[in-house]
């Protein structure tokens, strides 16, 4: 059989929007960190969510008068069906929040950082600033320290902290301090910024606080390859 080009032409046109359809659907947005499973879906002014709920079957539908939408556990094809609705304004995952942490014998730094606007005391001796952070304050990550090793039995760090390695000969001690002092502003229990974050000692400097460049270029490469073995 054969068919003339005016024929292939409409044939052309009656078929794209099936291979369209797909690129139609919105977009989901999506939410950083962790989500419950179900998804926002707010629809246009004088759509009703109680409509579409009983249309898609959702028993566990949850809608609200704050805004024109619900919130629901959605399979593949009732998701995709919003998704291709003119009556959808937006489609978002639904995340879980956490409450803050509040930390009210903090150092000027700390209180600093979670701050909008700057003190009208800056004595960094005090110890009477407030510290708000989230309650999960780094649980999960990993913080490398490239400095002169952590003394990483001190009580500050509750079993967080473990060696990576140790460059030029050196022994995993810290024979000078300075990197026992910032792990503990990075991820000590009482100054620390993320206080529940593991820390990975990497030592480049020796027990004097120096150290060469190109020793930094090897422990950079070193702290790659123990990312990529975790």
């Amino acid at each position: 059989m054969r068919f003339s080009a005016a024929s292939l032409a409409t044939l052309a046109i009656l078929v794209a929007p099936i291979f369209a359809a797909p690129d139609a659907l919105r977009a989901v947005e999506t939410y950083a960190g962790e989500t419950s499973g179900k998804y926002i879906v707010k629809f246009k002014e004088g759509v009703s969510p109680k409509a579409w709920a009983k249309q898609l079957g959702l028993s566990n539908a949850v809608d609200w008068n704050i805004i024109n939408g619900l919130a629901s556990n959605l399979d593949t094809n009732s998701l995709n069906t919003l998704r291709a609705s003119a009556d959808v304004e937006l489609i978002s995952e639904d995340g879980i929040m956490h409450t803050m942490a509040v930390q009210d014998d903090a150092p000027w730094g700390l209180a600093r950082l979670s701050s909008l606007t700057p003190s009208a005391i800056q004595n960094a001796g005090l110890l009477n600033f407030t510290y708000i952070y989230d309650e999960t304050a780094g649980e999960g990550v990993d913080i490398y320290i490239v400095d002169t090793g952590v003394y990483v039995q001190h009580e500050q760090f509750e079993g967080r902290a473990r060696w990576g390695i140790a460059v030029e000969n050196y022994q995993q001690f810290d024979g000078h301090g300075h990197g026992t002092h910032v792990s503990g502003t990075a991820a000590g229990k009482q100054f620390g910024v993320a206080k529940k974050a593991d820390i990975i000692a990497v030592k480049v400097l020796s027990d004097g606080g120096s150290g060469t460049v190109s020793g930094m270029y090897v422990e950079g490469s070193i702290i790659i390859l123990i990312r990529s073995e975790n």
